[in-house]
């Protein structure tokens, strides 16, 4: 199967090449920055380039696949003006599916988040209130908004244009040469003479590998079809994924003392597992995979700008 994934530089789009990569599919990578992609190219990946601005790029990349992951967005710690959000994530959104109708492909693949999420009473499940045009959009939420939006968008285009669509929303991830989440969290307890952690605090972390399993099984299950799926880790508090990573990795062996900051986010991921029987790794086997892969990045590569493509 010929599979091609926007923004394959990133976090997430590394794992998902590999993925494809191991369960013997010809992955495309579609790229907008080529300087990164000699990890790909030496394990034997196609690269493309295309910008999510140019449809006939689009296009023209996503010629001969099968099916197209849409990973690519616009994440970033820093705030941004929304229009830089909405033309990113919305626009692109909607030129990716233009691309994939003008190179007849019927089969997508939409990487939203669990930040659509309007309210965070727990446990959110994917039929949770979700944010929409009608709320107040600023520098701090510009991103959660439009994804939503983004999401939105993508399936009424997908609808137009007949194309079967799946979306995934993962919760935090985390994984080899993360710069968002992982990258705070390894300054913090690599502190010294001692590290800080939010003891009280609880995000259902998500391995990026898992995530990417949850893509390989809605490729291969027709059953995913039109449906949204949470794709997030257990209800765990971060002290626990703090003292498995530190567990493992030699640079974080100090003290550490708690901060009794409290933020919870509980999200329900009983839809894919009961549909796709989709399982997430333990903490500890997740670290010890990502610590591996930094070592020795076959495939998996960083791209350090802003955006996931």
């Amino acid at each position: 199967m010929n599979v091609a994934v926007t923004g394959a530089t990133g976090l997430l789009g590394g794992y998902l090449v590999r993925a494809l990569l191991q369960r013997g599919a010809h992955p495309i990578a579609v790229v907008r920055n080529t300087s990164l992609v000699s990890p790909l190219v030496n394990a034997g990946v196609e690269v493309r380039h295309a910008e999510l601005d140019d449809v006939e790029a689009l296009a023209k990349a996503f010629v001969g696949a099968d099916c197209v992951i849409g990973n690519a967005a616009l994440v970033s710690l820093r705030p941004h003006p929304f229009s830089r959000y909405l033309a990113a994530n919305v626009d692109g959104t909607i030129h990716v599916i233009e691309a994939m109708r003008d190179a007849q492909v019927s089969r997508g693949i939409h990487i939203s988040t669990v930040g659509i999420y309007n309210g965070h009473t727990p446990p959110v499940d994917e039929d949770h209130p979700r944010y929409g045009e009608a709320h107040r959009q600023h520098r701090l939420n510009g991103y959660k908004v439009s994804k939503a939006l983004a999401e939105e968008t993508a399936w009424r285009y997908a609808a137009k244009y007949e194309i079967d669509l799946t979306t995934l929303r993962p919760s935090v991830m985390y994984g080899a040469f993360d710069r968002y989440f992982g990258a705070w969290h390894r300054k913090a307890i690599r502190l010294r003479p001692f590290a800080f952690h939010p003891y009280l605090s609880r995000f259902c972390l998500v391995y990026a590998g898992d995530v990417a399993n949850a893509a390989m099984l809605c490729i291969e299950n027709p059953i995913s079809e039109g449906k949204a799926y949470n794709v997030t880790g257990e209800d765990l508090r971060l002290r626990e994924f703090t003292k498995a990573w530190c567990e493992q990795d030699p640079s974080a062996q100090n003290k550490r003392l708690p901060l009794p900051i409290y933020y919870r986010r509980h999200y329900a991921s009983g839809r894919i597992r009961r549909d796709l029987g989709w399982k997430t790794r333990s903490y500890s086997e997740g670290i010890r995979e990502t610590l591996a892969l930094e070592s020795s990045p076959a495939v998996l590569v960083a791209d350090p700008t802003t955006f996931e493509a």
